[in-house]
């Protein structure tokens, strides 16, 4: 019988396999949003994992450096001419990032999706003049200007 330690183990190394495959049969151009809705569910499982097992923070560091890369495919996916159908989907599925953020639900995620941003790193990287010229409504731009400013202060 294995301990769960070999269990969390085998199954690390089973999402590990899946995020790869997906990751590499996307940048070799499959760029299919099941494909990359595997990702993400392997990122989410591994994360998982690595949470109960308090994962050194190089870990951590890269699990959100690929967070993010997903994220912006999706962005992409849900730019490119779509139907609204496939554009909700993808919010559903790829906004989750935006929404840890205090404050950011579901419409605001989508606002921001439309504005170009998908991860909270996009929005972090900005300057506070790009923050401040964002396409949004009067009141998701004080919420997102507030982060902003929040995470700028906290650096």
């Amino acid at each position: 019988m294995h301990s769960d330690n070999t269990l969390d183990v085998e199954a690390l190394h089973k999402q590990l396999a899946s995020l790869t495959h997906s990751l590499e049969a996307w940048l070799e151009g499959d760029t299919s949003l099941s494909l990359l809705e595997t990702a993400l569910n392997s990122h989410e499982a591994i994360t998982d994992i690595l949470a109960t097992q308090g994962a050194p923070a190089q870990a951590i560091e890269t699990l959100g450096r690929i967070e993010q890369f997903v994220a912006e495919q999706a962005l992409e996916l849900y730019s490119a001419p779509s139907s609204a159908q496939q554009q909700a989907h993808i919010l559903e599925n790829f906004a989750r990032p935006l929404m840890t953020l205090d404050g950011i639900g579901p419409a605001t995620a989508a606002q921001l999706f439309d504005a170009g941003i998908a991860h909270p790193n996009q929005l972090f990287e900005l300057s506070a003049d790009e923050v401040a010229s964002l396409p949004l409504p009067a009141a998701s731009h004080a919420r997102v200007t507030s982060l902003y400013a929040q995470h700028i202060d906290h650096q």
